[in-house]
């Protein structure tokens, strides 16, 4: 019946708002709810965001329903992490890369380092047993345990065997001292090592006993593990805001499919469980694990120390070993996949055809049942979007390492004016650059990292600057040093060389090659052609 229609007793209201009117209609009014499809796919960039966390742990294959499943659906699987650009350098290796690793970046986000800003960090395993892929006899540090060591070794020690061999956990800070070794793998010791951090057969010593949170959390990033001593490398924490989101979606799914089956709504019944079908197949084709680089011997190396600039001009020192180093700063992050490449494409062809199905079914629900699934998918993408917010380190369990902040009290405040002096009290480049210096009491990484430029003034400063950090000197006026070097003539004050030829015609100074710093970190998206997350 038309709307102008004689007998119409609606409301001037419904004449306005109302859809078709007929025995056919199930909503009020007429109205009808097919956009429902279009929740449905709505949201793929908050998911795109949590894809990697989501699919890090067994709660990928829950059947559930979750916005913008199309967002799994990739031609190829990403082979590494998503990195950060900033300039990192080997303090003591001389180790230059232009990135910075995933789970570096969330132990000490660069984005939250203030221009000009200056940080030191000292990072070390928190069991020594595990660190690098290398497994450690363990000395007993009470008596207690050193009488139950030896019950449980068939009862007493072998003969001409000494007690208690093993080391120490580590205890203190890391020694600031390049020539001596800062590793975390013994050396001179009785042990094997593997080339995958998450292998190895059960060792005689005494380690910590793993918690019951810590088995679970490792059982959900890899069950394959469950039968060896070895853990997951960075597992994402079992308690997780997306763990404990896909369980409420897991009952979720089943509050939608039990109040369809009360309305016997059979296509949304298929349609809810096509969708969940769906997510678990393509969460498993993405199920994955992180691998970090470690060392394979067990030889003497200089520490792993590294500096990281940001292109802001901020300096982040961090003290490590060189088994730290590999596996957050010059090693490679990479993803180890549960499912071969082929059948992750058979995979996500099914895992297609199940959600262009479901969607087909989803706009042929009946009226209240499209009520609850649009309703559940508007209050799920809701979470997801806010779930970005949250720092990465809620997601990833980080307990492998030890993070200390030990920035120096005179350093602190390098991103801010400290005192009244124009020159050493304002923030500025070259005072943090001098901060660095003092720190690590050497300059040839400023070289290599391109935070100064090769010229013979910055060459001169850096050797005065080298010399005063040696000598302890924490007071050298470096700003103002730097700017009466700028102002020597390079070939009467600069150049000290006794040599010189009259002949050789001397180049006229160039305030461009003394900008600092002399290498800019460049910004560039690297996911869409590098395989990356």
């Amino acid at each position: 019946m038309a709307d102008g229609d004689a007998g119409d007793d609606r409301s001037a209201a419904a004449k306005w708002f109302s859809s078709d009117v007929g025995p056919a209609a199930e909503g009020p009014w007429g109205w009808r709810l097919d956009v429902v499809t279009l929740l449905a796919v709505i949201g793929e960039s908050s998911i795109a965001e949590h894809a990697q966390t989501i699919t890090a742990s067994i709660f990928c294959l829950f059947p559930r329903i979750i916005p913008a499943p199309q967002a799994f659906l990739k031609p190829s699987r990403p082979v590494r992490m998503p990195e950060t650009t900033a300039k990192m350098t080997g303090v003591y290796s001389g180790v230059t890369l232009d990135t910075v690793g995933f789970f570096a970046n969330i132990i000490h986000p660069l984005d939250e380092l203030q221009p000009f800003a200056f940080q030191v960090l000292e990072i070390s395993h928190t069991d020594r047993n595990n660190a690098g892929g290398f497994e450690v006899p363990q000395r007993s540090l009470t008596k207690k345990g050193s009488f139950f060591s030896r019950r449980s070794h068939n009862g007493s020690a072998a003969a001409g065997q000494p007690q208690g061999l093993g080391l120490p956990r580590w205890g203190g800070r890391l020694s600031d001292d390049p020539d001596k070794s800062r590793s975390d793998t013994p050396t001179g010791t009785a042990f094997t090592s593997s080339r995958d951090v998450e292998a190895g057969e059960p060792k005689q010593g005494i380690t910590r006993r793993i918690t019951m949170k810590e088995k679970f959390q490792d059982f959900a990033a890899n069950p394959t593990l469950v039968n060896t001593s070895g853990r997951p490398a960075v597992p994402a924490t079992l308690y997780s805001p997306l763990h404990i989101l896909s369980v409420f979606s897991v009952l979720l799914t089943g509050g939608i499919i039990g109040f369809a089956a009360r309305w016997q709504d059979g296509t949304a019944i298929i349609a809810v469980s096509l969708v969940a079908l769906a997510s678990s197949v393509v969460g498993w084709a993405s199920w994955w694990r992180p691998i970090l680089m470690n060392r394979s011997h067990n030889n003497r190396v200089p520490a792993g120390d590294v500096i990281i600039r940001t292109r802001e001009g901020a300096f982040l020192l961090i003290k490590c070993t060189e088994e730290v180093a590999r596996e957050l700063y010059s090693g490679t992050e990479e993803c180890e996949y549960h499912v071969s490449g082929r059948a992750y494409r058979v995979l996500m062809a099914l895992g297609t055809s199940l959600l262009m199905i479901s969607v087909i079914l989803l706009g042929n629900c009946k009226w209240y049942t499209q009520i609850f699934i649009g309703s559940s998918y508007i209050v799920l993408n809701g979470v997801y979007w806010a779930m970005g917010l949250l720092p990465k380190k809620y997601f990833w369990d980080l307990s492998r390492y030890d993070i200390k902040d030990i920035t120096p009290k005179e350093a602190e405040n390098a991103h801010t004016t400290t005192s009244g002096d124009p020159r050493e009290g304002v923030k500025s480049f070259t005072r943090t650059l001098w901060f660095a210096i003092r720190e690590t009491k050497r300059t040839a990484w400023v070289n290599r990292s391109g935070a100064a430029p090769d010229t013979p003034q910055w060459r001169k400063w850096l050797a005065e600057a080298e010399q005063a950090a040696k000598a302890g000197n924490m007071n050298w006026p470096a700003v103002a040093r730097k700017d009466e070097i700028m102002k020597m003539r390079e070939d009467v004050e600069v150049n000290t060389s006794p040599v010189s030829s009259d002949d050789t015609p001397q180049r006229a100074f160039d305030a461009a090659e003394q900008a600092v710093p002399a290498t800019q970190v460049q910004h560039w998206d690297r996911r869409p052609n590098d395989g990356t997350l």
